[in-house]
């Protein structure tokens, strides 16, 4: 009996990392991602392209 207890607290804390450490990286992904690619000011983008001698802009 005392050697299913502990296979069963051991898969329940096994269980119990795996999800921690799941939620602490989707956390640390999404802090990361939220620092990295977020510009801190607006950013006007222009496509423009090359047209004979002209160049050809829109926004």
């Amino acid at each position: 009996m005392r050697g299913t207890m502990n296979y069963k607290r051991y898969r329940l804390c096994l269980a119990g990392l795996i999800v921690a450490a799941l939620v602490l990286g989707i956390f640390f992904y999404m802090k990361t991602i939220r620092e990295s690619d977020m510009p801190s000011d607006s950013i006007l983008v222009e496509n423009s392209r090359i047209v004979g001698d002209e160049m050809e802009t829109w926004a």
